[in-house]
């Protein structure tokens, strides 16, 4: 159980993924899906301007990484920081997360087209089982 267990969560913790969702509505569908595109971009800005890393459960993710529409991207970490997951990796690969995201927050190359997120097991096991990553 331990091996398994191991082998989850530095497999998991190292899951980075780009996810990329484009699409070309009518003219008036366009607009409202503009006004809902920009009120996501605000608050991923807003929360990027508070930490890096924004921290996502299911319903964040599906709302803001998974659901159209979309002009940007999230750049993705799964993990377990909890105390109780004792996992050593996952602590290591988040301090070098929060690194690069930090880097990129104060970069002269920043947009509001990427952004950086965790979704952490004990916050958001449903992502996790949406991806077969248990």
């Amino acid at each position: 159980m331990a091996g398994r267990w191991w082998f989850w969560c530095s497999s998991a913790t190292m899951a980075v993924a780009l996810l990329l969702v484009y699409g070309v509505p009518s003219a008036s569908a366009q607009r409202k899906k503009e006004m809902v595109l920009s009120e996501k971009v605000s608050q991923l800005m807003e929360w990027t301007n508070k930490r890096p890393v924004i921290r996502m459960n299911g319903d964040k993710f599906r709302r803001l990484v998974k659901a159209p529409p979309r002009n940007y991207s999230v750049i993705v970490m799964f993990t377990a920081l909890q105390l109780h997951r004792q996992c050593v990796v996952c602590k290591q690969a988040d301090e070098e997360f929060q690194i690069l995201a930090n880097s990129w927050r104060y970069s002269s190359a920043f947009t509001n087209r990427i952004f950086f997120a965790m979704v952490d097991f004990d916050e958001g096991s449903d992502v996790f089982q949406m991806f077969s990553l248990f």
